[in-house]
C-alpha cells in the first residue's frame, strides 16, 4: 500500500490541479472588465493548494490557458480573458502568455464587442474606432505588465509596437517600442528599420535620420553583407533631407 501512496498523492494534486484551474475563472469572472495582476493575485493566492503545488503552477496555469480556447472559440470576452489572465499570472515568467494575451485583447475583443452590438453595418463607424482604440490600450497595459516579468521582453515589444500603430495609429509611441526591442540583444533585423520610419512618418525625421545612422554605423556595417537595404533607406533620408555630401554616410565601397 505505500508503494502507491506517493501516486495517489500525486493524482489528487492533478486533479486539484484541473479543478483550479476549472473554478479560477469563475470567481473572477464577475470582475472584468476591471481585472487585472492585482485583482487575481490575492484570488488565486488565497487557497493552500497552489501552495502546495510549488512547481505545478506551471501545469495548472497550461490548463487554464488550453481552458481558454474553449471561451475564445465562443467569444465569450469574460471567460476567455480571466483564463489568459489566470495563466499569466501563475507563471508570469512565460512570454509566450503574456504575448497572447495582450495581442487577443487588442486584435479580437473590439471585434467581438462590434458583433455583439449588432455588427458592422448596424454600429457607427465612429465607435467602431473607439472601440479599436480602447481594446488595444488595454492589449498595451498587458504588454507593459508582461515587460515587468517575462524572462524575454524582445517579442512583447515587437507586439506592443504592432498594437500602437495598428490600433491606437500613434507612430511615435510604435517608434518607441520598436526602438527598445532594436537595441534589445536578440533584436531582430527589421526591428530598427520599422523604428526610423515610424518616427520619419511622425514628423521626427532629423530625430529619425540620426538615430538610425547611428545604429547602421554601430550595430550593421560591420556584419558580414552591411545590410545594404538599411543603407538605401538612408540614402533617401539623406536625399529628403538635402545633406551635402560631407554630411551623408560615407560612400561604400560595395555600392554602386
Amino acid at each position: 500500500m505505500r508503494r502507491f501512496a506517493p501516486w495517489l498523492v500525486v493524482g489528487v494534486l492533478i486533479l486539484g490541479a484541473g479543478t483550479l484551474a476549472e473554478s479560477s475563472w469563475r470567481r473572477i469572472r464577475p470582475s472584468i472588465p476591471e481585472i487585472g495582476r492585482k485583482e487575481l493575485e490575492p484570488t488565486l493566492g488565497q487557497g493552500v493548494l497552489l501552495g502546495v503545488l510549488g512547481g505545478l503552477r506551471t501545469v495548472v496555469a497550461d490548463i487554464a490557458w488550453i481552458r481558454s480556447y474553449v471561451f475564445w472559440e465562443r467569444r465569450d470576452r469574460p471567460g476567455c480573458e480571466a483564463l489568459m489572465r489566470t495563466a499569466c499570472t501563475l507563471d508570469p515568467h512565460a512570454r509566450y502568455f503574456w504575448e497572447n494575451t495582450g495581442l487577443r485583447i487588442g486584435l479580437d475583443m473590439a471585434h467581438w464587442e462590434i458583433r455583439r452590438r449588432g455588427g458592422y453595418a448596424k454600429v457607427p463607424a465612429e465607435i467602431q474606432e473607439r472601440l479599436f482604440r480602447q481594446y488595444g490600450r488595454r492589449g498595451l497595459d498587458v504588454l507593459e505588465e508582461g515587460m515587468a516579468y517575462a524572462r524575454s521582453r524582445t517579442s512583447l515589444l515587437l507586439a506592443a509596437g504592432f498594437l500602437a500603430e495598428g490600433k491606437l495609429k500613434d507612430l511615435r509611441l510604435a517608434a518607441d517600442y520598436y526602438r527598445q526591442a532594436a537595441e534589445a540583444p536578440d533584436a531582430p533585423w527589421y526591428a530598427a528599420r520599422i523604428c526610423a520610419d515610424f518616427d520619419w512618418g511622425a514628423g521626427r525625421k532629423t530625430e529619425a535620420y540620426r538615430w538610425y545612422r547611428n545604429y547602421w554605423e554601430t550595430r550593421m556595417r560591420a556584419k558580414e553583407d552591411g545590410f545594404p537595404e538599411d543603407l538605401i533607406r538612408l540614402r533617401i533620408m539623406e536625399t529628403e533631407l538635402r545633406l551635402g555630401i560631407l554630411q551623408r554616410i560615407p560612400r561604400q565601397v560595395w555600392e554602386r
